[in-house]
């Protein structure tokens, strides 16, 4: 009987550490997001989100590439979008990350994705209520050196350090 006792405390207590721990990683895990990579000097995340469209970056970029880069590289922007796909990236531990490819809502020749840790629970769990076709906000700064547009009239934006929030109906 002893032991038996002795393994349900275990559990409980084995089972209370870890929703513990998973409440500190979600109460930490919107501070990890906005802190910018402090080692590069990278304090874009530490800025208040300016909202934007695709298209309206894709509107500066076809104007002048260099000048849009500048503009829009250097902020936090939230973004509009709808989910056309949801995947992993990368094979490699630490360089995986989830990224939710998504369309403008206005202009579907305009796609972006926006990219998050996969090694956090949390954001795994926030991804997993996500179906193609839910409307949602993507609040991050631009990857520029993946965004790119082409001479068929379609444009690519990729975002990092993202936080994803589905909009209600």
């Amino acid at each position: 009987m002893y032991v038996k006792t002795s393994m349900v405390c275990l559990g409980i207590v084995l089972l209370t550490g870890c929703q513990v721990v998973d409440s500190a990683m979600s109460a930490t895990d919107g501070i990890l997001n906005k802190t910018g990579d402090i080692l590069n000097g990278d304090f874009r995340g530490l800025a208040p989100a300016k909202k934007a469209t695709l298209s309206e970056i894709w509107k500066d970029w076809q104007q002048n590439e260099i000048t849009a880069k500048r503009k829009w590289d250097s902020q936090r922007l939230e973004v509009p979008g709808i989910v056309t796909r949801i995947t992993k990236t990368g094979d490699v531990v630490f360089q995986n990350q989830i990224a939710v490819i998504f369309k403008d809502p206005v202009n579907s020749q305009c796609k972006g994705q926006g990219l998050t840790r996969d090694d956090l629970k949390v954001n795994t769990d926030k991804i997993s209520s996500l179906k193609v076709g839910d409307r949602i906000t993507v609040t991050g700064v631009l990857g520029t050196t993946e965004s790119k547009w082409s001479e068929q009239g379609e444009c690519w934006f990729s975002f990092d350090k993202v936080e994803i929030v589905k909009n209600p109906k």
